[in-house]
């Protein structure tokens, strides 16, 4: 009995035409459906559209000058690298400039720019015509990265005084989230069929969900603990360890601020996982208080502030401020700065950081 003979290619592109116009068709309703619903592509859509590869090692990674990208708000950076309004680099006569250095709390993820603190902390300063306030943070910097930013842009815009948005998991190596998807994209970037997926990638929604989905659990494996970020080795060393890391750290900030004449203050960020009052680590904000004033510099620990309020209400994720936390943030340090006779005229204006409510702040969501 002779076996039927092999079907022919003409019987087959019916079939094959049918099904992948039914994938085609599948993906764009679910685009279609991803950019009605609002759904949201996490950090790396964010990080696509403004993170990139530097060419200082130092730093490894930096944002993109002049790029935009919408997600759950509008990311916008100026044409220097930061999410700041456009700014001469020359400082302009009778005005005062703050340069702030941080991580993805100072650059605001999930907070519009005018609700973040470095722009909320200009308006309680006075405003653009007084002082300027100017966003030098990068989502994923750790303190070396920062004082690289301040030694390679921030010195060029002529500050008057510095601020480090303090985060506990600062001490970290260049290990961030974000190091690990320029890394990836990089390693895409070599080849054409990586480069024709980054290009899909870049326009659609869909893509970038399943893209986030599954990158996040590879890049933070690798590269963050995401949900602890007190969980690393760092943080299982004695108090005396961590104290002689910030002595360090913070004494290359004294080092290049001192002989400038330019103030130099540490905000200390507390983390949103818990009520405040089982808060576990009062011990770690202490040694930082006591690091940046044995160095020179001026600490303000927002825990302070904080701790009146439900962790909940400030909080976007276990890490980030929501606005009313930025708000609070940029009260206190204006307070701070005010006592000292920083960039302020006179006392502190009245009212206290402890005075604010949720209802008066616009609802954010993260990831």
């Amino acid at each position: 009995m002779s076996l039927p003979p092999p079907p022919r290619p003409r019987r087959l592109a019916g079939p094959l035409l049918l099904g992948a116009g039914s994938i085609v068709l599948t993906v764009l309703v679910l685009e279609a459906a991803f950019r009605l619903l609002g759904v949201s592509v996490g950090t790396v859509q964010i990080n696509r559209g403004t993170v990139r590869r530097s060419g200082n090692p130092r730093l490894q990674f930096e944002l993109r000058p002049g790029s935009r990208v919408s997600a759950e708000v509008e990311y916008r950076v100026n044409a220097a690298g930061m999410r700041n309004p456009e700014v001469a680099e020359e400082k302009p006569a009778g005005v005062r400039r703050v340069a702030v250095l941080g991580d993805s709390i100072a650059f605001g993820y999930w907070v519009a720019e005018e609700q973040a603190f470095p722009r909320q902390l200009e308006t309680l300063l006075g405003g653009p015509g007084r002082v300027e306030v100017l966003d030098f943070g990068v989502p994923g910097y750790n303190l070396e990265q920062e004082l690289e930013t301040l030694r390679s842009k921030a010195f060029r815009f002529d500050p008057d005084a510095v601020i480090v948005a303090f985060c506990l998991n600062d001490l970290e190596g260049v290990f961030s989230y974000e190091y690990g998807l320029t890394v990836d994209r990089a390693a895409r970037g070599r080849t054409p069929v990586g480069r024709i997926l980054e290009a899909l990638l870049s326009r659609s929604v869909f893509f970038s969900w399943v893209e986030y989905r599954l990158a996040e659990l590879e890049a933070r494996r690798r590269f963050v603990r995401a949900r602890n970020p007190l969980a690393g080795p760092l943080y299982e060393q004695a108090v005396s360890e961590q104290k002689q890391a910030l002595l360090s750290g913070f004494g290359v900030l004294e080092s290049l601020l001192r002989p400038r004449g330019i103030a130099g203050v540490v905000a200390v960020f507390p983390t949103f996982g818990g009520r405040f009052s089982a808060y576990p680590h009062r011990e770690l904000h202490r040694v930082v208080h006591e690091a940046a004033e044995e160095r020179g510099l001026v600490p303000v620990d927002l825990l302070d502030c904080y701790q009146a309020y439900d962790f909940r209400d400030l909080r976007v994720d276990v890490v980030h401020p929501n606005p009313m936390g930025h708000r609070i943030a940029a009260h206190a340090l204006r307070d701070a700065l005010c006592a000292r006779g920083l960039l302020c005229e006179g006392p502190a204006p009245a009212g206290r950081c402890t005075d604010y409510r949720i209802a008066d702040f616009p609802t954010v969501r993260g990831y």
